[in-house]
C-alpha cells in the first residue's frame, strides 16, 4: 500500500513536455541553476564569515583552559620576557575566569602576573580581595598601592570600606583621613563628585554630600543608593531637604567641590559663627585677603575649621606645567625686566682720574707742594688699588659667577660709598641673582650720584616693578630729562609706563647692534603682540653659545605651536644643545629660572638633577650657586628632604640668608613634613623682603595650621587681593572626634 501511494505520488508530479518546447525549457533550467548556484555559494561566504567573526569572539571570551593556565603560571615563573600586549590580553583573560567563576585560577594567574610586571597594580588586586569579602588583605593590598602612589585615593576611599568592614575603628580613621587629604588628586575626573560625596560620607559630612550626589556622574545607580540612606539615616525626607537648602550646608557643599564663588554668596546670607569662619577660607580661596585677614582676627580665639598645609599638585605636574607656561611665560612686562638685567653692561672705573691724580702728584714735586703732591699720590694709589679689586670683581661676574662678583662689590662698596660706578655694579648682580629689594636701593644711589645716567634710574624703576611697587618722583625726575639723545632710555621707560605709543614709535627708529637696544626692540613687539624672532635671532648670533639667547629665539620660533610640541621640540634642542653652562651653574637667576622651566615642560628634570649632582661633586670654586641649584632640582622632583638638607647646611654652615633660599628652604621643608622649622624660615624670608608676597601667604597658613590666628591674620592683611600663590594652598583638617 505504502509502494502503491509512491507510485501514485511519483505520478502527480509528472509533467508531460511536448517536444516543441524541449529546447526553450532546457535552456530555462540553465539559467535557474547557475542563479541558485550563485545565491548558495553567496550564502555558504556570509555563514563562514560569521563563523569565524563568533569564534574569535568566542575565543576571546572564553576562558583560558587549566593546560593554558599553566603553561601561563610556567613562562612566568621561568621569567620568559612577555610583550606589553600580551600582557594586557592575559590579565583580560584572568579577569574573564573570575567572572565566570574560576576565582582560584584568576587569582594565581593574577598573583604570578603582579610579581612579574607592575602593569597589574595593588590596587587591583585589593579591589579583587573586597569582592572576596578578605578585607584583611584587601587593606594589605591597598596600603602597598598607596605606599606606591598606585591609585592612592581610591584605594584610600577602599580602604576606609575594608576597615570599617573590620570594625577596626582606629584603621577607620586613618585611612578616611587620607582618602581626604588626597581627595584633590583626582578633582579631574568626571567620577570626582561620587568619590567626593563617599569620602563626605565616611568623614560624617552627610549634608555636604549631598549636592555632589545629585551632580550626573558615572555611578548614577550608586549615587541614588547612597543618597537614599542618607535621607533614611535621617528619617525624614522633608527635614533633610530642609537641612539641605541652609544657606550654611549649601555653602559648605560647594566650597568642598570648588564653586567658591556661590558658596560665598550662601555662606554670607547665614549668621551662624561656623558660616562666618568658613566665609573666611573661602576668602582666602578667592584671594580677598584682606576680607580673610578681619574674619580670622575676630575669631582668633576659636578655630572652627583648622587647617591642613599642602603644595601645590601643580608644582609636580608636567601638564599642569605645560598649561602654565602657555598662559604665563613672557606675558607681562615684568617678565621682561630680568632680560635688561641679563645683557645690562658693568660699568668699568675711571683710569683717566687715576691717571690724573697721579700727574698732579708728580707735577707738584718740583715746585716744592710736597704735602699737595702727597695728597695726590696717595689718591692715585688708593684709587689703583681700589681700581685692582674691581677688575677682579668684574671678571667675575663677566664669566659668570655673579654671586662671588656680588660679595666682591659688597666689600668694595664699604671704602667707597660715593662711587656711583660701585653702586651699579653691585645693583646689577643684586638684580640678577633676583635680590630686587637691594637692587633698586643701589641703582637709585647710582642714579642719584649720576643724575646723567638715565639708565641707572630705570633699572631702579624695573627693580621696583619686580616688587609690584612704583615710584612716581623717581619717574617724573628721568621724564625731565630725556631728550632726542636719549630715544633708547625712553623706549626703556615707555615699557614700565605701559606707553604703546612710544614702544610703537621706538619700533620705527635705525636699528642698533646693541644688546639692551635690541632687548628694548624685541620687549616692544612682545607687548605689541607682534613677531619678535628677528630680535631673538640678532642676540643668538652675537651669543652662540648662550642658554638665554638660544631659549628666547627657540621660543620666538616655537611659541605658536601647541605646547606639547613645544616640549617634544624642546627635548630635542636639550639633547643637542652645545650651551655654555657655566651660566646656569653660577650665573643670573633667569638663566636658572628658564633653564629649569623648558626642562620641566619637557619632562626633562630629573635629567638636569642628575647633571648637577654629578657638577657639584666635582666643584671646589664656586659650590654655593651649585648646591642652590641642586637643592632647587631636589624640590621640584619631590626629593623634599634631599633639598631641605642642602638648603640647612647652605642657611647654617654657608651663611647663605638671601630671601630666595630661605623660602625655597621653607617649601622643601613644608615637603619633607617640617612644618614647625618651615614658619622660622617664612618669617626670615618676609624679613629679608617684606615684599616677598609668597613668603607672606606661606606663612600665614602656617601660622593658622598651628591655630594661631591672630598671626595668621596679620600676614593676610599685608598681601593685596588678587596674588595667587604658585606654591601653597590647604585644605580642611579632617575632625579628630569624629564617631565611628
Amino acid at each position: 500500500m505504502a509502494e502503491e501511494n509512491k507510485t501514485n505520488s511519483q505520478d502527480e508530479n509528472v509533467i508531460v513536455i511536448e517536444e516543441g518546447e524541449k529546447e526553450e525549457k532546457k535552456k530555462n533550467k540553465l539559467i535557474y541553476i547557475i542563479i541558485i548556484l550563485l545565491l548558495v555559494t553567496i550564502i555558504l561566504v556570509l555563514v563562514l564569515a560569521a563563523v569565524i567573526i563568533i569564534k574569535k569572539k568566542r575565543e576571546a571570551e572564553t576562558p583560558a583552559q587549566p593546560q593554558e593556565i599553566a603553561q601561563i603560571t610556567k613562562k612566568l615563573e621561568k621569567r620568559h620576557i612577555i610583550q606589553k600586549d600580551e600582557i594586557k590580553q592575559l590579565i583580560k583573560k584572568a579577569t574573564i575566569l573570575y567572572e565566570k567563576g574560576n576565582k582560584i585560577k584568576a587569582l594565581q594567574l593574577l598573583n604570578k602576573l603582579s610579581s612579574y610586571s607592575e602593569a597589574l597594580s595593588y590596587y587591583n588586586l585589593g579591589v579583587i580581595k573586597l569582592e572576596e569579602k578578605n578585607y584583611k588583605k584587601a587593606l594589605e593590598y591597598f596600603q602597598k598601592a598607596i605606599k606606591n602612589k598606585d591609585n592612592r585615593t581610591l584605594s584610600a576611599i577602599n580602604a576606609t570600606y575594608a576597615a570599617l568592614m573590620m570594625g577596626n575603628k582606629k584603621l577607620f580613621n586613618y585611612y578616611r583621613n587620607l582618602a581626604y587629604t588626597f581627595l584633590p588628586e583626582i578633582a579631574k575626573l568626571k567620577s570626582y563628585p561620587y568619590y567626593y560625596a563617599v569620602v563626605m560620607y565616611y568623614m560624617g559630612y552627610e549634608f555636604e554630600a549631598i549636592p555632589a550626589l545629585k551632580t550626573k556622574n558615572l555611578y548614577k545607580e550608586k549615587s541614588e543608593k547612597l543618597l537614599s540612606a542618607i535621607y533614611e539615616y535621617y528619617q525624614d525626607f522633608t527635614k533633610a531637604q530642609a537641612i539641605e537648602n541652609n544657606p550654611f550646608y549649601k555653602g559648605i557643599s560647594l566650597a568642598r567641590i570648588g564653586e567658591y564663588s556661590l558658596a560665598k554668596n550662601y555662606l554670607s546670607m547665614s549668621d551662624l559663627n561656623e558660616s562666618q569662619f568658613a566665609l573666611g577660607l573661602v576668602d582666602l580661596k578667592l584671594s580677598y585677603f584682606k576680607e580673610a585677614s578681619r574674619i580670622f582676627k575676630k575669631f582668633q580665639d576659636n578655630n572652627i575649621y583648622p587647617i591642613l598645609v599642602y603644595l601645590k599638585p601643580s608644582l609636580f605636574e608636567t601638564k599642569t606645567a605645560q598649561k602654565e607656561f602657555q598662559k604665563s611665560f613672557l606675558k607681562q612686562k615684568e617678565d621682561f625686566y630680568d632680560l635688561f638685567f641679563y645683557y645690562a653692561p658693568y660699568k668699568v672705573f675711571n683710569m683717566n682720574q687715576t691717571i690724573s691724580y697721579l700727574k698732579k702728584g708728580i707735577a707738584g714735586i718740583p715746585i716744592g707742594s710736597i704735602e699737595e703732591s702727597q695728597s695726590y699720590l696717595s689718591k692715585s694709589a688708593t684709587y689703583s688699588a681700589l681700581n685692582i679689586k674691581i677688575s677682579h670683581a668684574l671678571k667675575l661676574a663677566l664669566n659668570g659667577h655673579i654671586y662671588l662678583a656680588n660679595k666682591e662689590f659688597q666689600k668694595l662698596i664699604k671704602h667707597r660709598e660715593t662711587s656711583y660706578i660701585l653702586h651699579y655694579d653691585l645693583a646689577l648682580t643684586y638684580a640678577q641673582l633676583g635680590d630686587y629689594k637691594n637692587a633698586y636701593i643701589h641703582f637709585l644711589r647710582a642714579y642719584h650720584l649720576n643724575p646723567n645716567d638715565l639708565k641707572s634710574g630705570i633699572y631702579a624703576l624695573m627693580a621696583l616693578g619686580k616688587l609690584k611697587k612704583t615710584n612716581d618722583y623717581l619717574i617724573a625726575s628721568i621724564k625731565e630729562d630725556l631728550n632726542s639723545n636719549t630715544p633708547l632710555e625712553e623706549a626703556m621707560l615707555a615699557i614700565t609706563q605701559n606707553n604703546t605709543v612710544k614702544m610703537a614709535a621706538f619700533l620705527d627708529k635705525n636699528d642698533k647692534n646693541n644688546p639692551t637696544w635690541i632687548i628694548a626692540r624685541l620687549t616692544s613687539k612682545a607687548l605689541l603682540d607682534r613677531d619678535f624672532t628677528y630680535e631673538a635671532l640678532k642676540l643668538k648670533s652675537m651669543y652662540p653659545n648662550e642658554i638665554i639667547a638660544n631659549l628666547l629665539y627657540f621660543y620666538a620660533t616655537n611659541k605658536n605651536l601647541p605646547v606639547y610640541k613645544q616640549a617634544l621640540n624642546y627635548q630635542s634642542l636639550f639633547f643637542s644643545q652645545h650651551f655654555d653652562m657655566n651660566d646656569f651653574y653660577y650665573g643670573a637667576k633667569i638663566v636658572r629660572d628658564w633653564y629649569f622651566t623648558f626642562a620641566k615642560i619637557s619632562g626633562l628634570l630629573n635629567k638636569v638633577r642628575l647633571n648637577l649632582i654629578k657638577k657639584a661633586k666635582k666643584e671646589n670654586f664656586d659650590l654655593i650657586p651649585i648646591l642652590k641649584r641642586v637643592a632647587f632640582a631636589d624640590l621640584y622632583t619631590k626629593h623634599f628632604e634631599e633639598a631641605y638638607v642642602i638648603y640647612n647646611d647652605l642657611i647654617n654652615n654657608k651663611n647663605v640668608m638671601d630671601p630666595h633660599t630661605l623660602y625655597h628652604a621653607a617649601v622643601a621643608a613644608i615637603g619633607a613634613n617640617h612644618h614647625a622649622n618651615a614658619v622660622a624660615l617664612m618669617e626670615l624670608a618676609k624679613l629679608k623682603n617684606p615684599t616677598y608676597y609668597e613668603a607672606r601667604y606661606g606663612l600665614g597658613l602656617l601660622w593658622q595650621e598651628a591655630n594661631n590666628l591672630r598671626a595668621a591674620s596679620i600676614q593676610y592683611s599685608r598681601i593685596p587681593d588678587g596674588f595667587e600663590s604658585r606654591y601653597f594652598d590647604f585644605n580642611i583638617k579632617p575632625p579628630s572626634n569624629q564617631q565611628f
